[in-house]
């Protein structure tokens, strides 16, 4: 028998909430911290926050910390999990048949990923990324021009760029795939020669293979950073509301990757009030119609419209403030959390999962595996065997396996 969902006038009058522990976050203020952050703002005062023994529902921002909690601890719980990146990369991660039969339901961000767990087979629902309008907001024309004159950048200057992470994690000297700077880049050249006075704006951890490529190729960029050889990301994690004040920077945000769960940057910059261009990713193919681009030419013909021919992008901002707010994120929310168990675990149950959960931090030897979802184990075999079958996901995947080995060959 279906719950009633937490907002029901029934449900109210019987004063039943739904007791969630949120749970997989990395503690570094990243995209799976914030995602988190965002879930528990949305559902407050709607849902009663548990520990993960007392509360009958796991929300984990991501799958492999499941891997890590193991069967026996999560044995009665229903488990849902946000899709940080479309499934067509979980088909290239070990583990993902586990999580696939063990999460109750899959909470897409994007209908590409919603597209993608339907053709899997797996329960799924659609949920909005949402960023904090309060932050990522437009400013005024002369506040914007003291930013850019504090960066050392004219008024006559087009600038471009994006504060995603372009190395491959703490690897600073090769790409990182899914963000695709060499993308990026490719677009960078080709636009300077439709429109010369183009540079390039960098912000945010990781940027050397990026920095190191513009300045082979004598491309004028400036970095808002702390420049290091090595690894930085200790010290050029940016504040979001600095970030607001680089985008004001911006005359265009280029978003390059191969595949995302998002990006945020999507978001953040149409807030902002900046013009966005995008390769066909996450939810910027819902939010950005008629600009997003499928090879670097096509991205430099769109710079140089933009740079040409300044537009308007407030009906576009307009969409994402109503279709990715925090409302939208609250009702998804609490219409998934509406199929499952109320109320909080007995405490014999709770003693239990608390134990056990003990156990699987002590070692790796006391969590039992998840299990196997058989049709995801075959599907990704066949991706491994770069055979992509009847399934559209299965083909996406191989090309993003192809285009991480690439990088790690290079």
């Amino acid at each position: 028998m279906r719950v009633l969902p937490p907002d029901h006038p029934t449900t109210r009058l019987l004063g039943l909430k739904p007791h969630v522990h949120f749970f997989g976050g990395q503690g570094i203020g990243w995209a799976l911290d914030e995602d988190l952050r965002c879930a528990r703002e949305a559902v407050s005062g709607a849902v009663v926050e548990g520990s993960f023994a007392r509360s009958p529902i796991i929300h984990s921002a991501w799958w492999p910390p499941l891997l890590q909690a193991g069967a026996a601890a999560l044995q009665g719980k229903s488990v849902v999990c946000f899709a940080d990146n479309p499934p067509a990369f979980y088909l290239t991660r070990p583990g993902f048949e586990q999580a696939a039969a063990r999460v109750d339901l899959w909470i897409a961000r994007s209908q590409e990923a919603v597209s993608q767990f339907q053709e899997l087979g797996l329960p799924v629902a659609l949920a909005p990324y949402t960023v904090d309008p309060e932050v990522f907001h437009p400013l005024p024309p002369a506040e914007r021009q003291k930013i850019r004159a504090g960066l050392g950048l004219s008024e006559c200057d087009f600038v471009v760029g994006n504060f995603h992470r372009d190395s491959l994690e703490k690897n600073v000297k090769l790409p990182k795939a899914q963000k695709g700077p060499d993308i990026f880049l490719e677009v960078v050249i080709e636009a300077r020669k439709l429109h010369p006075t183009l540079k390039v704006l960098l912000a945010g951890p990781r940027r050397h293979w990026l920095r190191r490529e513009l300045e082979k190729r004598n491309i004028p960029f400036v970095f808002s950073g702390t420049v290091l050889a090595e690894d930085d990301f200790s010290v050029n994690v940016l504040p979001r509301e600095k970030l607001n004040r680089l985008y004001s920077a911006l005359d265009c945000v280029v978003i390059s990757s191969r595949w995302e769960g998002g990006p945020y940057s999507v978001l953040e910059a149409l807030l902002a009030g900046r013009p966005v261009i995008s390769t066909r990713v996450g939810m910027a193919a819902d939010l950005l119609e008629g600009w997003i681009f499928s090879s670097p030419a096509e991205g430099a013909k769109l710079l140089a419209h933009v740079a040409s021919v300044p537009p308007d992008f407030s009906a576009l901002r307009d969409r994402a403030l109503g279709s990715h707010s925090a409302a939208e994120l609250r009702r998804a929310l609490l219409e998934a959390y509406s199929g499952f168990p109320q109320t909080r675990e007995s405490a014999i149950r709770a003693g239990r999962a608390l134990f056990l959960r003990g156990l699987s931090r002590v070692h790796v030897n006391f969590r039992k595996p998840l299990g196997g979802q058989s049709r995801i184990a075959g599907i990704m075999e066949n991706v491994r065997g770069q055979k992509s079958g009847r399934e559209e996901v299965a083909r996406r995947a191989i090309e993003i396996a192809g285009a991480e080995a690439a990088v790690k060959s290079s």
